[in-house]
């Protein structure tokens, strides 16, 4: 990622962000200001696997951004998300890897405002996803407290910038669906009071989970905490 500081634009990039609220269903804007399509999931990877096999790194890191119908039916998510990505790809069996959606590297991401702007034309930049953890795969995942007891699922991922990426600092779990805060639980004057006090009744059980102290689990869509989580964010409802 490039910075776009020097010219005085907006670039949320350079702070924390929630993957839900912030990224997905984002347009795709080129270095021409033509588009390119939307953001339909993001592509994760363990930091150990980008630092050479550092297993004391082993943060999530944002790698790639994906776009298209392949990406966008996945977040259904279980065996539905698998029905429609398969009948997509029979949709037109002689175009190969059409159940993989197109992937955007991080590295041709400018800067994130309304929408994604890349600091490259679009001509050529989509490649095809390769096999890779997806923000849309880790929303709606159960979360288990140190009791195996489920108290919500994954409703966000927060990133914030380390060592020039965008890597996983915490998770948002409550009751709902992802995005449903609206980011009513990032800012005390976001949207109407009335509004406002009926999101914070909704996700009163809501709490904040830092990344170390969750374990995912994959292969069975499980979170998997070490110690039960105390922090809520009701300093930012008001």
């Amino acid at each position: 990622m490039s910075a776009s500081a020097d010219r005085g634009l907006e670039n949320r990039l350079t702070g924390p962000i929630d993957g839900v609220l912030h990224l997905l269903d984002r347009q795709l804007i080129d270095s021409q200001g033509r588009l390119l399509g939307k953001v339909d999931d993001v592509e994760l990877t363990p930091t150990y696997v980008l630092d050479d096999g550092d297993e004391n790194a082993d943060r999530l890191a944002i790698t790639g951004i994906l776009t298209g119908p392949a990406a966008l039916l996945d977040r259904f998510g279980g065996k539905l998300g698998k029905i429609l990505v398969e009948r997509w790809g029979q949709n037109r069996v002689s175009e190969p890897h059409r159940t993989r959606p197109w992937r955007i590297d991080i590295d041709d991401v400018e800067r994130l405002d309304s929408a994604l702007h890349l600091s490259v034309q679009r001509d050529g930049v989509l490649r095809r996803d390769r096999d890779a953890l997806r923000l849309g795969r880790l929303t709606g995942m159960g979360v288990l407290d140190p009791a195996g007891e489920q108290i919500g699922r994954v409703l966000d991922a927060r990133f914030e910038p380390d060592g020039g990426r965008l890597v996983l600092c915490s998770l948002i779990v409550g009751h709902g669906r992802p995005g449903s805060l609206l980011g009513y639980d990032r800012r005390s004057d976001q949207g109407p009071l009335l509004v406002r006090a009926v999101v914070r009744w909704m996700h009163r059980h809501t709490v904040i989970v830092a990344a170390e102290d969750a374990e995912i689990d994959w292969p069975t869509a499980t979170v998997r905490l070490r110690s039960r989580p105390t922090e809520r964010p009701d300093h930012a409802f008001g």
